[in-house]
């Protein structure tokens, strides 16, 4: 194992590296993940994450490629949450919501401070002022990347406040098993281990329904993540493609494997496991969005990439029964998520 500090365009990067020689690098932006050499079923190594070709990039985007999203991740309606009975207005960043934490200073766009690391991990962190993009609290966030032996990538968040608050911490890294500059990631092979889905409203926002998967959600078996994306259902059409959260099968302590993706033309699978209560597909309907410098001089297509968000449903402080996403003064937010990745 090694760790190595080192500069991209002058902002900090951090890389780890284990004895198969698979290598993940973190930008101090966002402590985004910018790159991740894995071993294919050849023994080649492929970048599997999309990013950027220049680090500036990464301080003003609309793809989010690796970061850390927070404090909240994912959508707040009309830009607001009431928190003990007192409503605060949130900026607006994306029609009338709030999105991956606002418009000013988001964590995704902003630098992380060195913490800590050893030869297998590195800790970062940030300090979120009290009234930042309208939320309360001085909160303060850690986030630690941990690469295992067993080519597995562990995300653990840690985060307190000293005021009541909400939070929403995820990671918005893009994947594609075949290689970031490999096109389409259609062919990808899911299985999602989740009963109930999330549906989403006309703004791609979830309202407070959780159902049983319908056949075009209903991953419990293998199949494409394209064959049933041009179905012309509803809910794909709303969000063009997959947007939405899927409820994981844990009690919120141990982390289970929620989902698996397989690519057939490289041999590389990628199992996800979490202690978090959702994971969120997004299959990059978007791209290449704003910016298209993508690493390599890589024109990001639509679809090129998948996004599996650990966290809480978006929009579920809207509906506190679900008791997800709030924070009490002095509590601890805790959760991790794995990305372990072999060859079939």
């Amino acid at each position: 194992m090694s760790f190595e500090k080192g500069l991209f365009d002058g902002f900090e990067t951090y890389t780890l590296k284990n004895k198969n020689g698979m290598e993940v690098t973190i930008l101090s932006i966002g402590a985004s993940v910018i790159k991740a050499l894995v071993p294919d079923r050849d023994g080649n190594f492929r970048d599997v994450v999309l990013g950027y070709e220049r680090a500036k990039s990464y301080l003003k985007t609309d793809t989010y490629f690796g970061a850390l999203c927070g404090r909240f991740a994912f959508r707040i309606a009309d830009a607001s949450v009431e928190i003990s009975g007192k409503e605060y207005k949130l900026t607006c960043n994306e029609g009338n919501y709030t999105i991956h934490g606002g418009s000013d200073n988001p964590c995704a766009m902003t630098k992380f401070a060195y913490k800590s690391h050893t030869d297998r991990s590195v800790t970062l962190t940030r300090f979120l002022p009290d009234g930042e993009n309208g939320f309360p609290g001085n909160m303060t966030i850690e986030v630690t990347y941990t690469l295992s032996d067993e080519n597995g990538l562990r995300i653990s968040y840690f985060a307190t406040s000293d005021k009541d608050t909400v939070i929403n911490l995820s990671n918005h890294t893009y994947f594609n098993l075949a290689g970031h500059a490999s096109g389409s990631v259609e062919e990808h092979i899911m299985t999602m281990n989740a009963d109930t889905f999330a549906p989403i409203d006309e703004n791609i926002m979830f309202y407070g329904k959780v159902v049983p998967v319908t056949p075009v959600f209903d991953f419990r078996k293998p199949k494409e993540i394209g064959r049933d994306i041009n179905s012309g259902d509803r809910q794909l059409s709303l969000a063009g493609g997959y947007d939405h959260a899927w409820t994981v099968r844990t009690n919120g302590k141990v982390p289970v494997a929620c989902t698996e993706v397989y690519c057939r033309e490289s041999g590389i699978n990628l199992t996800v496991n979490t202690n978090s209560p959702i994971v969120h597909l997004y299959t990059g309907n978007y791209l290449p969005g704003d910016n298209t410098e993508g690493k390599d001089g890589t024109v990001y297509v639509k679809r090129g990439g998948f996004c599996l968000e650990t966290g809480f449903y978006s929009n579920c402080v809207k509906f506190p029964e679900l008791k997800m996403g709030f924070l009490k003064k002095d509590e601890v937010f805790d959760y991790e998520t794995e990305f372990k990745f072999d060859v079939k």
